[in-house]
């Protein structure tokens, strides 16, 4: 890259932060001298590029801290790989898998509060700000040795599978009791509705589109009545609308099938663990 190319690039890069900083810091109290913006236990100081948890200093990489602004800058509001890509690697081609582990060092330096960025399945990611997280939804902290499988000295939860596909239904259900759960599955909600299980479930898994009541309209149906189950859907036609959708209003986690094994477990963990934490 020439001197005067590089210098260009620079030029660039501190407006876009410099933009970036001056929507932040004025959208965190509403005031243009307002100079952090806070989220669950953390305070953001744009102008000092500086990530503090508790009030304690959080280490975070440069690329991670740019992907922490552009998300917060747009909270609540779908951003797309491109948009992400643009920003934080301005006039620069970018594989894919760079962002993937940015991502995952900046979900990595939020710890436990990691679900607060949501993955909106080949599209971008998600912010999900305070103000629009619903009420149930709880922050777990995780078990980094977890692998999936439940003590066998506790009561075992009950893991209720929708799902019209019978091969889908099927495959979980062997999964899921070849790492200690019960479960239940059903062919559609009106079939769920109309058995009486043998327990509360601790956890739905959902189609989002299924013969009758779709998973989002049930989703909906759930929170009408004030019925507080944890949400995980799973989907092989998935959207943007539809995923914002379903995360916007609780759901613990949107997959994509084919499900990846690994991804399911840890977030039914997640969805049992911040039921049994709330009660």
């Amino acid at each position: 890259m020439s001197g005067s190319s590089l210098a260009q690039s620079v030029a660039t890069d501190n407006k876009l932060f410099a933009a970036a900083d001056r929507r932040l810091t004025a959208s965190s109290s509403g005031s243009s001298t307002a100079e952090t913006v806070q989220f669950r236990r953390f305070h953001v100081v744009p102008s000092e590029r500086r990530l503090l948890c508790d009030g304690r200093a959080v280490e975070i990489g440069g690329r991670a801290f740019d992907l922490l602004l552009i998300l917060l800058n747009s909270r609540g509001m779908l951003v797309t790989k491109d948009e992400i890509v643009s920003y934080v690697w301005p006039s620069t081609v970018v594989d894919e898998s760079n962002l993937r582990f940015q991502m995952a060092s900046l979900r990595k330096a939020l710890g436990e509060d990691r679900d607060v960025i949501k993955t909106i399945p080949r599209r971008g990611y998600l912010f999900a700000s305070e103000a629009e997280r619903p009420s149930s939804e709880r922050r777990v902290k995780p078990d980094p040795g977890f692998d999936g499988r439940v003590d066998s000295s506790a009561e075992k939860p009950l893991i209720a599978v929708i799902d019209d596909d019978e091969a889908t239904r099927e495959a979980l259900h062997g999964l899921l009791r070849s790492v200690g759960w019960r479960v239940e599955t059903f062919a559609s909600v009106h079939a769920f509705l109309n058995t009486v299980p043998r327990c509360t479930p601790q956890c739905l898994i959902l189609d989002v589109w299924m013969p009758g009541r779709s998973g989002l309209d049930f989703q909906a149906d759930l929170a009408s009545v004030g019925l507080d189950v944890p949400v995980i859907f799973i989907s092989g036609q998935a959207d943007v609308p539809m995923s914002v959708r379903a995360m916007k209003a609780g759901a613990v986690e949107f997959l994509t099938k084919p499900v990846r094994h690994e991804e399911l477990l840890a977030a039914i963990s997640l969805a049992v663990g911040s039921r049994v934490h709330s009660s």
